[in-house]
């Protein structure tokens, strides 16, 4: 008898479910902590718990929006799909594994850049015959070559390895030469297209990854969680003093520390509540 599969945790089945978040989305709710708030949260905390909090507070919190229009509550089911994503993502670095999600997104990143890097190699050694004894035309091209390490300088010199041979294709004669080298107006909007593709993958593969930096990543995600849940809390308190029917999010006894009012609303500049 097949083993029985091991159900989904409620951060998982409300991700599912819950509003599908843009790449821009993800970066404007990540940018309203610093990742320094993040990790003085984090490191008073313990993921495991953390983690149970967001669960309770994600299901009474989806059970009520869905009862609510979208003007009772400052706190909209998109900005809920938030708190169910760094929960699953601090779920993940737990278990030590890549969401669906993340791996799909770095495997069209990296599909991405590597026909990017082609294409660029393929536009530069072609363009290169049209430089001739051309001193500025071969600097010119050398400086739209620069940068082949990363997506976001592989998309930039795409860019501007088009935009050198538009200005190029205005004088007739290198519009022939040019064309009998196939550099011509359909390489030029490959060039463009391809530099727009690996810009939008490597800004979804961005928004998606670990958010790792000078402290533990567990505890970075911890604590950007911790301070999601917290505005999720104050907004349906918002709520009951306007005389809603919310439920009212209770904290677990171990985050008590952390989500007390005065350390709660530190201005931005202290970093480490205690």
């Amino acid at each position: 008898m097949a083993p029985r599969e091991k159900p989904l945790s409620p951060s998982r089945r409300l991700e599912k479910s819950l509003p599908k978040l843009s790449p821009l989305m993800r970066e404007a709710y990540a940018s309203l902590w610093t990742d320094e708030q993040c990790d003085a949260w984090g490191r008073r905390t313990k993921a495991a718990e953390v983690l149970k909090q967001a669960h309770e507070w994600l299901l009474l919190a989806e059970g009520a929006l869905k009862k609510l229009g979208a003007d009772d509550v400052p706190y909209s089911r998109q900005r809920l799909a938030w708190v169910a994503s760094l929960a699953v993502s601090v779920e993940n670095e737990l278990n030590g594994v890549l969401s669906d999600e993340v791996s799909e997104a770095r495997r069209v990143r990296d599909e991405a850049l590597a026909a990017g890097h082609q294409l660029k190699g393929r536009a530069f050694s072609r363009a290169s015959l049209l430089v001739g004894g051309n001193e500025q035309r071969g600097a010119a091209l050398a400086i739209a070559n620069r940068g082949s390490r990363t997506a976001e300088e592989i998309a930039e010199s795409l860019a501007a390895i088009g935009g050198l041979l538009t200005t190029w294709r205005k004088e007739a004669r290198l519009r022939l030469l040019a064309d009998e080298l196939g550099l011509d107006e359909g390489l030029i909007r490959q060039l463009a297209d391809s530099a727009d593709a690996l810009k939008e993958a490597d800004l979804t593969a961005v928004s998606l990854r670990p958010m790792r930096g000078d402290g533990p990543a567990l505890n970075r995600l911890e604590g950007r969680l911790l301070r999601e849940l917290r505005a999720l809390q104050l907004a349906f308190a918002m709520a009951r003093e306007e005389k809603l029917n919310v439920p009212t999010l209770r904290v677990r006894p171990a985050l008590r520390n952390v989500f007390s009012n005065r350390n709660a609303t530190r201005d931005a500049g202290d970093v480490e509540p205690d």
